[in-house]
């Protein structure tokens, strides 16, 4: 075999058939067709002849042609990474609306995580060249709090890039409220990984190659991973950036490797409790059938008692039975006149009764602003009762809509942020239910399922460890393609929420006013004790920002 069939597409393990090609059938068919046709002492310009030449040559003219629009998409796919350049940035200003904030001016972490995760993916698209999507949200840090109708202005960069990945950094900085042209004031700092997506195989340029390719006698090529041009620092800053980039990426996958076991057995452990408070539910449910009875015959007396305090038509006297039509009831309800009017009696139908009027300091009490008030007082030495790990977790639902999803069609990460921190933020609220819980910090937001609009999608969060003013929460997000006959629970994603509870009069830290939470023993103990590490963590990060941006 020479070099000339060695580089044949018809001899490459791609090909469906490496042995069969249509422009060589043709040629051999050609050869036949001449052999049997020409005849000794006739003229060699015969219409049979003529017929021969014109289809050995095109068959040469396709052959040559077919193998130059399968060797040009071949080379189409096989693209040389750029080389080294300098990391791309972008900078915008952003003025928050009350949409975003809560119902105490201060705009949600969520909200926040939607902008920086729009920002880091205009860069990474930027410095990829085609479209990206976003891995996982490494590390989210909330310095100052912001609040509604202030500017803010983020901005974005490539830290560094490895393969087909890269690590953003957005630093978000608030201008100031009473003078826009002095210093801004450092208030979050976010390191998204963004991935870039295989760019799709150009359709062939012969119409013979896309034919080959539908009956399976070719096979195009698949798309392979994007090279991402290196990042070449220029300044001190950035230097730092790429220096501070690696040690990350390599703190990330050291301890994605020594959790991903606790990870899953965390995760088990939610679904069994879970499953237990469905249980204990039902059980519960079964053990009060004997007053279901009861209950229906009240419900009942309930409707009638209305219905003849109305003079509904559907009511009507039968001697000392009231005969009422009620909806959901197969036969008429028959109650005893007596019942009916002893409960027009019980309800004061027919007779003067007092109004009571509400005071001051209960009309405060419903406002909902003495038990902040109460908890900010709290004094150290006060103990608060204690609560099951059990209690705390919440899980809420979303179904993907087409608002949801980002240009790809996919559910677009900053809204699973916000999710993530509105459920993060309920089950907060068991241990302190009149404080204003605001994110302190995020970590380690792995996106590991692309979802699509219609899917639906499930988060699940618990309190894991309480300080003196914050709180852990574990969120585990799963989703679901309910439109398929056999729906299969898909992982999306766990991550680490830090909230602080806070007055919401004052803004003050609500120190000592906690309630602390037992945890069972197993999996979810064994990853709460790993939270000090991870607040050492974050704390040590929040200290080199500091001394790099402030």
């Amino acid at each position: 075999m020479d070099a000339h069939d060695r580089d044949s597409p018809l001899q490459t393990p791609q090909v469906g058939h490496s042995d069969r090609c249509f422009v060589p059938v043709m040629a051999c068919r050609a050869a036949v067709l001449f052999q049997t046709s020409y005849k000794p002492g006739t003229p060699v310009w015969t219409r049979e002849w003529l017929e021969v030449v014109a289809l050995v040559a095109v068959s040469a003219v396709c052959e040559m042609r077919f193998r130059s629009a399968y060797q040009e998409r071949e080379r189409s796919c096989e693209r040389a990474a750029a080389p080294p350049r300098e990391a791309p940035d972008v900078a915008y200003s952003y003025k928050l609306s009350p949409v975003e904030c809560d119902q105490h001016g201060r705009v949600y972490g969520g909200e926040l995580l939607k902008l920086v995760d729009v920002s880091a993916g205009l860069v990474a698209a930027k410095h990829a060249g085609g479209p990206c999507l976003t891995i996982s949200v490494d590390r989210v840090i909330f310095l100052q709090e912001i609040r509604v109708g202030d500017v803010i202005s983020i901005s974005s960069a490539v830290n560094r890039a490895w393969g087909s990945s890269m690590e953003i950094g957005v630093r978000v900085m608030r201008q100031s409220r009473t003078d826009p042209l002095g210093p801004e004031t450092y208030c979050c700092h976010a390191y998204l990984t963004f991935v870039a997506r295989p760019r799709p195989v150009p359709p062939p340029s012969f119409g013979l190659l896309a034919w080959t390719d539908s009956v399976s006698l070719t096979v195009a090529p698949t798309p392979k991973r994007v090279q991402l041009p290196e990042v070449k620092p220029s300044t001190l800053l950035g230097k730092k950036r790429y220096l501070l980039a690696g040690r990350r990426r390599a703190h990330r996958l050291q301890r994605a490797k020594e959790q991903d076991a606790l990870n899953a057995s965390f995760r088990q452990a939610l679904s069994q409790l879970e499953r237990s408070q469905r249980d204990a539910a039902l059980a519960e449910a079964k053990a009060n059938e004997p007053n279901q009875e009861r209950l229906i015959a009240s419900l009942q007396l309930e409707i009638v008692t209305e219905a003849y305090l109305r003079k509904s038509p559907d009511v009507r006297v039968e001697g000392e039975h009231i005969v009422g039509e009620i909806e959901g009831f197969v036969e008429p309800v028959r109650i005893q006149k007596a019942e009916v009017e002893a409960a027009l009696k019980k309800r004061g139908h027919g007779s003067w009764h007092r109004i009571v009027t509400a005071n001051d300091d209960e009309v405060e009490r419903a406002g909902g602003h003495g038990g902040a008030t109460v908890s900010a007082d709290r004094t150290d030495g006060e103990v608060a009762s204690h609560l099951d790990f059990a209690d705390t977790l919440s899980m809420c639902l979303w179904i993907v809509r087409p608002q949801h999803a980002n240009s790809k069609n996919l559910l677009f990460g900053g809204t699973l942020m916000r999710w993530v921190e509105e459920v993060s933020t309920i089950a907060a609220r068991k241990v302190h239910p009149t404080a204003s819980w605001t994110s302190a910090g995020i970590d380690s937001l792995t996106f590991k399922v692309a979802t699509e609009p219609g899917w639906v999608v499930y988060v699940r969060a618990a309190v894991l460890k309480v300080y003196d003013s914050s709180v852990e929460i574990a969120a585990v997000v799963t989703c679901e393609d309910r439109n398929s006959p056999e729906p299969i629970v898909k992982h999306v994603s766990e991550s680490f929420f830090t909230m602080v509870a806070v007055d919401a009069e004052s803004g003050r830290p609500l120190k000592g006013a906690l309630r602390p939470v037992r945890l069972p023993s197993g999996p979810i103990s064994d990853m709460a004790a790993s939270a000090e590490q991870r607040r050492d963590d974050r704390l040590l990060e929040k200290r080199v920002l500091q001394r790099v941006y402030a």
